[in-house]
């Protein structure tokens, strides 16, 4: 690839970045109408659109001109990971943790007095302008003499952080993308949006017919539900359906919160995702949701029972663990080639991992700053090294869940179990003794990478752009390039329109924060206040959570070791993770039946022949979904009015 060319595409990456963050600031935040969600993001999908048509144009009349596949590519990844830095659990979830003792312990109470435990230089302490943030002013000026040194300091812990999870998925491209050949499902858009032709699903007219059927699916789909928010007489089937109406009790409520989710991107992509992982995705949420039933009619009423999400926290440890494993003979092959050599008279086996001193570097370079960030900040690393290394094993399997699953959600793990595992199995005692008042304040700081997936998230775009890397020939360091400055830039572009819109608008009196304060600020308010209730009374590890932990983790461990020995088996782990990570509540079970079920049928039909060929539909109502209800309509309904806007909008990914 020609610098030239690749900085050209980097720069069309960068641009889409800014132009998210400026509908963010202008739009997102002041209407509450989501832009910047998805899987994958759809500000990316749009920018892969405009290019995918922009391609054969400029072929015609300007060839000189016209992007490659690989050039398409690289403006993706790069668009992929800056634009979900400006959505809604990156930085957006990172500031509140910064102002939120400011302002809510300014009165004194539970929280007055805990804010002299962070470091001046990782946080703003001007009590003005904690109040600003909140409830911004009539000038709209951002303090930034005072946020720019905590601004740089994070900004230097999330490139650590990125480093080191680039450096990890570096390390387990070659066994996961070339020895397994994981297949990547959730690439087979951006793939044939960029193909030369899709020969591959049939002939021509059938081809068109199929994808037009899809894409037209999904007009209606969206047309009818878009009248029927403008005009509620027109009939419509909605996005969801509670499974049970009217007044329930007994063992029948465990099933009132189950809810059955029609979205079409789920259906769509979720029929290139492997059966079992569909088949599991709706078996075990249905089982959990029995099994709660039979608690509750034996009367085992305890809170939170069967504890799916510590359920899905112990499997995701073991799978976690079941994939290091598993990569231990090739990482420490690559590791004794990078630094030792082949050996003398040893011969280099085929396929052997390559020498690769840098990454190895990197890593160790990466995880250093991350824990020397911590240490500095006065986080205690007897509390950050368990609590990042819980983390670095959700991050492993979550990476894998989207490499070998592609399922199109962004939240399929268990929030808040990392910090939650320290504190049940050390006992918060034992974590106070060890961490201290200002370790322990910390530990709710830093919790932000716990309760949501900013970590997880970047290894999923990271691992899906190296995959993407080698099917567009991209060189590494090339595409490396294009993912740090899509970080850096996504970073900037993030603080300029979060800070923005919150001095002018008050990050709990704007609109997106729906009238009950803003969700991660609650959230950020919420971690303190079970800080300043374990400094005065910390509690004792609950042992029902224990048990939820262990379960899940001897379920994982079990499915993992059944699918070894029995060929074909039809439960798979990783759908059982799926199934348990968002607790009794559940927006994929629904969507993932129907794509099994679609898939299943298709298969039995006609083989892997009436597969390829259905595949035109699929893709087209996906892409037709992503651009009515997620690119046309925001933008069509804003020029009609902010009534019309609200009244449909939609959140993808979640």
């Amino acid at each position: 690839m020609h610098p030239l060319r690749a900085a050209l595409a980097i720069g069309t990456g960068l641009f889409f970045i800014v132009l998210t963050a400026f509908a963010v600031r202008h739009v997102e935040l002041v209407s509450g109408q989501y832009l910047s969600t998805g899987v994958p993001p759809l500000p990316a999908f749009a920018g892969l659109l405009f290019l995918s048509v922009l391609r054969p144009v400029a072929l015609r009349y300007a060839p000189r001109l016209a992007p490659t596949r690989a050039e398409i590519l690289l403006a993706y990844v790069t668009m992929c990971v800056g634009v979900v830095l400006c959505g809604l659990y990156h930085v957006r979830a990172l500031l509140p943790e910064l102002v939120a003792l400011q302002f809510w312990g300014r009165a004194g109470g539970p929280l007055g007095g805990l804010a002299e435990y962070l470091p001046a230089w990782l946080a703003p302490h001007d009590a003005d302008a904690a109040r600003r943030y909140y409830v911004g002013s009539a000038s709209g000026s951002v303090p930034w003499e005072l946020w720019l040194v905590p601004l740089l300091a994070w900004t230097g812990f999330i490139v650590c952080l990125f480093l080191t999870l680039l450096c990890a998925m570096l390390l387990v491209q070659r066994q996961w993308v070339r020895a397994e050949k994981l297949s990547f499902p959730l690439l087979t858009l951006p793939l044939a949006l960029t193909a030369n032709d899709w020969s591959g699903y049939g002939p021509t007219q059938s081809r068109r017919s199929l994808f037009l059927l899809g894409f037209g699916i999904a007009f209606l789909f969206n047309a009818v539900n878009i009248l029927h928010s403008l005009f509620p007489a027109f009939p419509a089937p909605g996005f969801s359906r509670p499974l049970l109406t009217g007044p329930v009790d007994g063992p029948w409520t465990a099933l009132r919160p189950v809810r059955m989710y029609c979205t079409l991107e789920t259906i769509g992509l979720g029929y290139f995702v492997p059966l079992e992982v569909t088949f599991s995705a709706w078996f075990f949420y249905v089982l959990n949701r029995l099994v709660a039933m039979w608690g509750l009619a034996n009367g085992y009423e305890w809170p939170g029972f069967p504890f799916t999400q510590e359920q899905s926290g112990g499997g995701y440890l073991a799978i976690g663990l079941i994939l290091l494993w598993g990569l231990r003979p090739s990482l420490t092959e690559s590791f004794r080639r990078s630094f030792f050599g082949p050996g003398t008279g040893r011969q280099v086996a085929e396929g052997a991992p390559a020498p690769e001193p840098g990454v190895w570097i990197g890593l160790l370079l990466g995880a250093a700053g991350v824990l020397g960030f911590c240490h500095l900040a006065g986080f205690s690393l007897r509390l950050a090294a368990p609590f990042f290394g819980i983390l670095g094993l959700f991050v492993l399997t979550y990476a894998r869940i989207r490499a070998e699953t592609g399922m199109p959600f962004m939240y399929v793990f268990p929030e808040g179990l990392p910090k939650e595992l320290v504190l049940d199995f050390a006992s918060a005692p034992r974590a106070l003794e060890w961490g201290g008042t200002r370790g322990m304040v910390l530990f709710s700081t830093f919790n932000w990478l716990s309760r949501f997936h900013h970590s997880q998230e970047m290894a999923a775009y990271q691992i899906d752009s190296l995959k993407l890397g080698e099917e567009g020939k991209i060189p590494r360091r090339t595409l490396i390039l294009g993912l740090f400055l899509g970080l850096v830039v996504g970073l900037v572009a993030a603080y300029w329109a979060h800070l923005g819109a919150y001095y002018t608008h008050g990050s709990n009196l704007i609109a997106s924060a729906g009238g009950f304060g803003e969700y991660r600020e609650r959230m950020a308010r919420q971690d303190y206040q079970q800080t300043a209730a374990i400094l005065t009374h910390p509690p004792f590890p609950s042992g029902a959570k224990q048990a939820g932990v262990i379960v899940g983790f001897v379920v994982a461990a079990a499915l993992a070791g059944l699918r070894r020995v029995w060929i074909g088996c039809p439960l798979h782990p990783l759908g059982y993770l799926i199934a348990n990570a968002t607790g009794d509540t559940s927006t994929s079970w629904f969507p993932m039946l129907l794509a099994w079920l679609a898939k299943f049928l298709i298969l039995k039909a006609g083989g892997l022949s009436l597969y390829r060929r259905a595949m035109p539909v699929f893709l087209g109502l996906t892409i037709g979904h992503f651009f009515i209800g997620g690119i046309f309509w925001p933008f069509f309904a804003l020029l009609l009015s902010k009534e019309a806007a609200n009244a449909y909008h939609l959140l993808f990914g979640e």
